[in-house]
C-alpha cells in the first residue's frame, strides 16, 4: 500500500501549493518601494542558504504538494546556482517554475535558465520613460530591461509577464503605454499596489499610492471593457481579464485595495531561510536552523506542515497598524 501524499494546508482550509524563495537579498537597482534611500543592510554571508539547502528545501517542498516554485530577490539572477536550483525543482516535479527579476541580466544569463527548465518569468518595468525609470530604480537601465524582455521573447520562454508598480506620481502616458506595450508585444502585464513594507514602501505608500481599480478604468478607457478570466490556483494573486482582440493578459494585484487573502495560496523563504507566512508579518520558522540540525528531510517537512498550519494567518493587518507599514523589507523577501 503506498503512502498517503503529504500536503501543505493551514487551518483555515487554504491549500498551500505556492513557494516563493528569494535566493538572495543583494540587487543590482534600488528602487523606491524595495530599498531605504540609505540602503539596508545585507544579511550576513553565514546566515545565507547555500545552494545545497536550497535544493533540500525545494525537494521537500515538492514532497509536500507544491506545484509552483518562484524564485526572487532582491535580483535572482545574481545567485550564481539559480539554474541548478530551476533544474532541481524541475526534477523534483515542480510543474511551474519560475523567475521575478529586473531584467537587467536577463539577456545573458536567460537561456541557461531556460536550459534548466525555466517556465515563466516576470520583469520589472514601472514605466517606459528613461527619465522616470531611473528615478523609481534609482539609477536602473531602462535599454538593458528592454533587451531582457526581447531576449525572453526570441529565446521562447513558455510565459512572459511584465510587473508594474502602481504610483499616484504615475502618468497616464505612462500607464497606457506600458499596457500598449504589452498588449502589441503578446506579453501578459501585472498592475500591482504599493505595499506598506518596510520604511520604504511605508513612506511611498503614504505619498504615492494608485489604487488598481483606477488603473483599470483608465486602461478601459483606451483598450474598451476588460473581461475577467478564470484564474489558475497556482497563478497567484492576480485578479486576470482579456483584452478583445489580444492574446495578452492584463493583471491587476490588489493587497490594499481588495485584499486577496482569503484565496492566499503561498509562503515564502527569506534568503537567511525564514519561512514567513504572511507578506505582511515577519514572524515565521527559521529553516537555516532546522536545516542545519542534522533532521531527516521527513522531520523538516512534518515542522513546515505544523508551522503553516498553527501559524499561517488569516490574513495580512496592514489596516490595524498605526503607521499601516508591515516590518518587512521588500528587497529581502521579493514580493
Amino acid at each position: 500500500m503506498q503512502d498517503k501524499p503529504q500536503t501543505l494546508e493551514d487551518s483555515w482550509q487554504r491549500s498551500i501549493r505556492y513557494v516563493r524563495i528569494s535566493v538572495t537579498d543583494h540587487c543590482n537597482f534600488r528602487c523606491q518601494y524595495c530599498t531605504p534611500e540609505s540602503g539596508a543592510p545585507w544579511f550576513p554571508k553565514p546566515e545565507q542558504l547555500t545552494a545545497n539547502e536550497y535544493k533540500r528545501l525545494i525537494r521537500i517542498f515538492a514532497g509536500l504538494g507544491v506545484s509552483h516554485i518562484r524564485f526572487t530577490g532582491g535580483e535572482p539572477l545574481l545567485f550564481p546556482a539559480l539554474p541548478e536550483l530551476i533544474a532541481e525543482a524541475k526534477a523534483a516535479g515542480v510543474a511551474k517554475r519560475s523567475v521575478s527579476t529586473n531584467g537587467v541580466l536577463f539577456a545573458r544569463k536567460g537561456a541557461t535558465l531556460l536550459r534548466a527548465g525555466l517556465s515563466k518569468v516576470n520583469i520589472s518595468l514601472d514605466s517606459l520613460n528613461k527619465e522616470r525609470f531611473s528615478a523609481i530604480t534609482r539609477g536602473g537601465d531602462l535599454d538593458a530591461v528592454l533587451e531582457g524582455i526581447e531576449v525572453a521573447r526570441q529565446i521562447g520562454v513558455p510565459q512572459i509577464a511584465l510587473n508594474v508598480v502602481l504610483h499616484q506620481s504615475s502618468t497616464r502616458e505612462d500607464l497606457l503605454r506600458l499596457a500598449e506595450f504589452a498588449l502589441v508585444g503578446d506579453l501578459d502585464i501585472r498592475f500591482i499596489e504599493l505595499m506598506p513594507l518596510g520604511s520604504a514602501g511605508s513612506t511611498l505608500y503614504q505619498r504615492d499610492f494608485y489604487s488598481a481599480q483606477k488603473a483599470k478604468a483608465l486602461i478601459e478607457t483606451v483598450f474598451g471593457p476588460l473581461q475577467p478570466e478564470q484564474d489558475s490556483p497556482t497563478d497567484g494573486p492576480a485578479s486576470l481579464y482579456r483584452v478583445p482582440g489580444f492574446a495578452s493578459r492584463v493583471g491587476f494585484i490588489t493587497p490594499w485595495s481588495h485584499n486577496f487573502c482569503a484565496a492566499c495560496n503561498r509562503v515564502r523563504v527569506n534568503a537567511a531561510g525564514r519561512l514567513l507566512y504572511c507578506l505582511g508579518q515577519e514572524a515565521g520558522l527559521e529553516l537555516r536552523e532546522v536545516l542545519r540540525e542534522g533532521l531527516a528531510d521527513r522531520y523538516i517537512a512534518q515542522k513546515i506542515q505544523q508551522g503553516v498550519w498553527h501559524d499561517k494567518p488569516q490574513r495580512h493587518y496592514f489596516e490595524d497598524v498605526p503607521d499601516r507599514s508591515a516590518p518587512v523589507f521588500m528587497m529581502r523577501v521579493g514580493g
